[in-house]
């Protein structure tokens, strides 16, 4: 399974590909509401939603267990964010094409967009989110934050990559995930910041 994990971003890429690739259809977008119906259910609660991922999964990933194995749960809950987040949307909310050169973005350099002159709610909520104790609880904040982006920004986000960094999540590498999320999060960037400055004086 070791070369799963490498190929798990371009897995989950994949599968994003086909629901956006097609996101006006009607037989995609009802999809895509099932897909959203499933958050926060149990596993069995909407097995639409399921079939979709699992249909389109490769074998490496699926699980032979009653329950989702680490994988399907990562993959499938990237999908349902952005299930969510599209919703509403006219345009693309998934970024996944990078140019020569450009570092792969995770979810925190979206969720950046959020913060203007008073970002101690916004940054309340990402701090709750990145503490959360386990995989349920960080779903919830998750969810949370995706809705408040949906709604005050245009800013996109690489579904994949959050598969990948709920993949290490579940596999108990909670820290790493924080450092990189909080990185992207709270990082100075020199024309903000000159901005900012520019504001308060």
């Amino acid at each position: 399974m070791e070369n799963s994990k490498l190929k798990l971003y371009s897995e989950t890429s994949r599968i994003l590909r086909i629901l956006d690739n097609s996101r006006d259809k009607p037989s995609t977008r009802a999809i895509l509401a099932n897909i959203r119906n499933s958050i926060n259910q149990d596993s069995l609660a909407n097995i639409e939603a399921l079939s979709f991922v699992f249909q389109n999964i490769s074998e490496d990933f699926l699980g032979d267990k009653k329950r989702l194995n680490d994988y399907e749960r990562a993959i499938v809950t990237a999908v349902q964010m952005y299930a969510l987040h599209q919703q509403g949307k006219i345009d693309s909310v998934l970024k996944l094409d990078y140019k020569d050169g450009e570092i792969r973005e995770n979810l925190s350099h979206a969720l950046r967009s959020l913060r203007g002159e008073d970002s101690k709610a916004i940054d309340r909520r990402f701090n709750a989110m990145i503490t959360s104790s386990n995989f349920s609880e960080l779903t919830n904040h998750l969810r949370q934050m995706i809705k408040l982006l949906k709604a005050k920004s245009d800013a996109k986000v690489d579904y994949a990559s959050l598969a990948d960094d709920l993949y290490w999540f579940l596999k108990n590498q909670k820290d790493g995930v924080k450092i990189k999320w909080s990185r992207s999060y709270y990082k100075y960037r020199k024309n903000e910041g000159e901005n900012q400055n520019a504001k308060n004086n």
